[in-house]
């Protein structure tokens, strides 16, 4: 697949993600693209399981088991995620001890750690453990956890890490979720959840980083009341929102 096309595939995507359903027609005017090209965009998609083709158009249809591949994850609402990367920057400093989950959210705080000295980074993702060492100070360290490869994720999952989870320390630990209410937080896959909740309980401080658009959307898997994180950094928020979880003993930041 030649770029433009991963490209129009992202941009499919995303809209999708914000009307939910789309005709062929809204979504040729809004891609700039012909009805050819269209339909084999949104051929690849349904293939994915990202989106069901109905006629006439298209809905979105990511199955709640089904985590959205990595590399979409990684585009997708980039803005957003770039803005609450900055704000959760703020929280780390020389010398600690990190841990930074798969997620295209927790990824955009990479570049701010190019410059932090005397860290120790661990991370189930594939990707975010190859842009760590690339960015990384001479004095920092970063520590892949094995266990077993997702590729959707481009992660690793598993009881495979627990002895080198054991042996660590974590001051700060940094996650988004793929569902978030005033309830908790939800993830899509089973095994992520259960890694995700070992280090929550094992880190000093846990913080969520989760874009306004996974704000009502429910997963099978609930990882943790919002009581477990110390504060919970977003892009935007409404006021029935904010008032919904204002009793939650976690700091709203956005």
């Amino acid at each position: 697949m030649n770029k433009s096309e991963s490209t129009r595939k992202l941009t499919l995507l995303k809209l999708l993600q914000e009307h939910k359903k789309l005709t062929n027609e809204q979504m040729s005017d809004l891609t700039f693209c012909s009805q050819a090209t269209l339909r084999r965009g949104l051929i690849e998609l349904e293939k994915e399981g990202h989106i069901r083709r109905i006629r006439g158009g298209a809905v979105l249809e990511v199955a709640q088991n089904h985590e959205i591949s990595a590399d979409y994850r990684y585009h997708i609402n980039a803005k957003m995620k770039e803005h609450i990367a900055e704000i959760a920057s703020t929280f780390i400093g020389s010398g600690m001890s990190l841990f930074l989950d798969s997620s295209g959210t927790v990824s955009k705080i990479i570049p701010y750690l190019a410059t932090v000295s005397n860290l120790v980074i661990v991370t189930n993702g594939l990707k975010t453990a190859y842009d760590l060492i690339q960015i990384k100070t001479l004095d920092s360290k970063v520590f892949f956890l094995c266990g077993e490869a997702i590729y959707d994720a481009a992660s690793t999952v598993g009881n495979y890490g627990n002895e080198f989870l054991d042996a660590i320390t974590i001051d700060l630990a940094l996650f988004s979720t793929t569902g978030l209410d005033e309830q908790g937080a939800y993830e899509a896959n089973f095994e992520q959840m259960m890694l995700k909740r070992r280090i929550i309980n094992k880190a000093k401080a846990s913080i969520l980083m989760v874009d306004s658009t996974k704000f009502g959307k429910l997963e099978p898997y609930k990882l943790a009341n919002l009581s477990s994180f110390e504060s919970v950094i977003t892009d935007n928020i409404s006021e029935k929102q904010m008032a919904d979880m204002q009793n939650m003993a976690c700091e709203l930041l956005y």
